[in-house]
């Protein structure tokens, strides 16, 4: 490619490998480049396109010939066509989180809330549409929450595209689960009584890091730190020359370098464990409208809040259709923090090993 900076205007541009029609004009006219203040004339760049039978060659063609035949057929889920490195190359370091914060999790935990919702109706007197089930009842559905598969899942999917709406698809399949039982297929409409789709949802995705949380996310920090404490102790003793400012200092033992960052990220792990994960339930504008409108003499705040803790999580009181996620973005700062004392602890071993300290294992 010849650039040719002159006063000429685009010539002999040809682009036949990349598709391009043959154009010739300029770039700029420079009795009209002329900036606000028109004084200022902006300079004029013409340049020129020299091309030959080679130029501009595609070197990976056959790349992009062979990603155009994949791109003809639909791919396969794997972890070389997931888009998301989580989903793909790291999928092994993240693979224990899927059951709770994946769609799958996401739609488990809805199926849970309202067949959850749809028990606390049956025990409440004024609630006469919906009478106390009986002990096969109440079985029935804690067998569809303990059995729930992969393939009702996908039938939850499914009804998506009828419905196009995510939670209405949950709703729909819980008739249809329960259409057939004599009992349940009475008071099929209060699956989602008084609810908008925020109180299904809101409670769900508590529900969804509550479990990744205890199940996966505190083990694994529990383990990190249990790690590290014990090089504190195994290394108490060991004398190691300290640096400030990048030169040598007062000595200090690797074992108190390592106690340092298993106090700070015990700490985060403690604050995270404190964070409250908080759930509405008073429908589409929190006031308990289309509750009250139907049983005004029952208690909604109160049902609701006994509704709310049974499943683990904190009630909040004071919402809108939303329940506003500030413990959220507690909890995410939580975790980003306790990571980010990582990196500390990682540039520092780094430092280590440049310096001589330690010696990275020779793997085979």
């Amino acid at each position: 490619m010849e650039l040719n900076f002159s006063s000429k205007a685009l010539t002999n541009n040809k682009f036949p490998s990349c598709g391009f029609p043959s154009t010739t004009g300029k770039l700029l006219n420079p009795s009209k480049s002329l900036c606000l203040a028109s004084h200022h004339p902006i300079p004029t760049v013409s340049f020129s396109l020299s091309s030959s039978a080679d130029s501009l060659k595609l070197t990976t063609s056959r790349k992009v010939i062979a990603m155009s035949m994949a791109s003809s057929r639909d791919l396969e889920m794997s972890n070389l066509t997931a888009l998301s490195p989580l989903d793909g190359r790291y999928w092994g370091k993240v693979k224990d989180l899927a059951s709770s914060m994946s769609e799958f999790g996401l739609i488990y935990f809805r199926v849970l809330v309202e067949i959850k919702w749809l028990l606390k109706l049956s025990r409440i007197p004024q609630v006469t549409e919906v009478p106390s089930f009986s002990k096969e009842a109440e079985v029935y559905l804690q067998g569809i929450i303990d059995g729930f598969s992969m393939d009702d899942a996908l039938e939850v999917k499914k009804i998506e595209k009828v419905t196009n709406h995510d939670v209405k698809a949950v709703e729909y399949f819980l008739k249809q689960k329960c259409e057939s039982h004599p009992e349940i297929a009475k008071v099929l409409e209060f699956f989602h009584f008084a609810c908008t789709s925020e109180d299904i949802n809101n409670l769900s995705h508590g529900l969804m890091l509550q479990e990744a949380l205890t199940s996966v996310i505190l083990p694994s920090m529990d383990e990190l730190i249990k790690s590290i404490s014990q090089m504190a102790k195994e290394f108490a003793y060991v004398p190691m020359l300290s640096r400030t400012h990048g030169q040598p200092a007062s000595p200090t033992t690797l074992g108190k370098e390592m106690a340092i960052f298993a106090v700070r990220l015990s700490e985060e792990r403690r604050y995270l464990s404190e964070t409250k994960i908080k759930g509405k339930f008073a429908g589409a504008v929190g006031n308990y409208n289309a509750h009250i409108s139907a049983y005004p003499n029952i208690d909604w705040p109160h049902v609701a809040e006994e509704f709310v803790t049974s499943l683990g999580l904190t009630f909040n009181p004071y919402v809108t259709q939303i329940e506003p996620h500030d413990y959220m973005a507690r909890l995410f700062n939580t975790i980003s923090q306790f990571n980010n004392i990582l990196i500390d602890f990682d540039r520092d071993i780094w430092s280590y090993i440049s310096l001589g300290y330690f010696k990275q294992i020779t793997k085979a």
